[in-house]
């Protein structure tokens, strides 16, 4: 794989981790947290997996935390617009995230 296709699929990766993570926490729905709590443990799993053989640059990381953000919001937005999330808890969670990720 490229560095920009790797850039994305981590990307991608990790934003659907930190959705499930967001929705786990704000749900209003008991039933609903077995489930998410599954899917991001998962995700997370998968995440690490693509990352464990890649160098990533500190201008790599910006560029994936930034994808992350854009696409939880666009995530947030479509699918998800009862849930209200705050930029701030979203922000801290993925800084939360990636430091748990690459440091």
């Amino acid at each position: 794989m490229g560095k920009n296709r790797d850039i994305k699929a981590i990307a991608n990766s990790l934003a659907i981790t930190i959705l499930h993570e967001l929705l786990f926490l704000h749900t209003n729905r008991p039933e609903t947290k077995n489930h998410l709590e599954n899917e991001f443990i998962e995700y997370r799993g998968q995440s690490i997996k693509k990352i464990e053989n890649i160098k990533v640059s500190e201008k790599d990381k910006e560029i994936i935390k930034k994808k992350i953000i854009d696409k939880i919001n666009n995530k947030l937005n479509k699918k998800y617009s009862d849930i209200k999330i705050s930029q701030k808890e979203i922000l801290e969670k993925v800084d939360e995230s990636l430091f748990y990720i690459f440091d």
